[in-house]
């Protein structure tokens, strides 16, 4: 966005140096505060680009959750079909079998109980350790937010100080800009 002087600065230099001069300066001026807002904005999208690479290989993505969701839910599925194979198999022999008595029935049933409570503890266990996991990268996400915070906050006020001190090399390596400081201000330099 082009830069404007307010009219009072305009008026107040016409005044002290007269109109082509103040005209002059306004547009240097302008023209210098134009070019500092463009390298300022170039700065921050180089940084931004820098620090977004930057966390990209620090970070898990969510790219890397989904793969690892659909890895434990192939795993779940893969167990799944193993429940049901197995209590396929147990209602075979249960049916190929004639249990004699009520105690045999009671036994076959309580191994399979056993063996239903483990697949089920099993289950327990990979959903812990997924939990465990996201929570872990739910932390990691806090912190690296955390960090790109105080990056923005130092960057910005690096720019302030590249600006001024800008600001400041260009009033002192320009000749004509700095006679018509001098006569702002009405000081005599030789």
């Amino acid at each position: 966005m082009p830069t404007t002087l307010p009219i009072e600065m305009y008026d107040m230099l016409e005044k002290r140096v007269g109109k082509e001069e103040a005209r002059d300066f306004g547009k240097l001026l302008t023209a210098s505060f134009d070019a500092i807002e463009k390298k300022a904005e170039t700065v921050v999208i180089q940084k931004k680009a820098e620090i977004k690479e930057e966390l990209t290989k620090e970070l898990v993505t969510k790219e890397d959750l989904a793969k690892l969701e659909g890895r434990l839910n192939e795993k779940v599925a893969a167990v799944k079909e193993d429940l049901v194979k197995l209590e396929g198999r147990l209602n075979e022999k249960i049916t190929a079998v004639a249990l004699s008595t009520k105690e045999d029935l009671a036994k076959l049933e309580g191994r399979l109980n056993e063996k239903v409570a483990a697949v089920k503890e099993d289950l327990a266990k990979l959903e812990g350790r997924l939990n465990e996991k996201i929570n872990a990268v739910k932390e990691d996400l806090v912190r690296v937010e955390g960090r790109l915070n105080e990056r923005f906050t130092a960057m910005d006020w690096k720019m302030r100080v590249y600006f001024l001190i800008l600001l400041f090399v260009m009033l002192l390596n320009n000749p004509k800009v700095l006679d018509l400081v001098a006569k702002l201000f009405g000081v005599a330099i030789k």
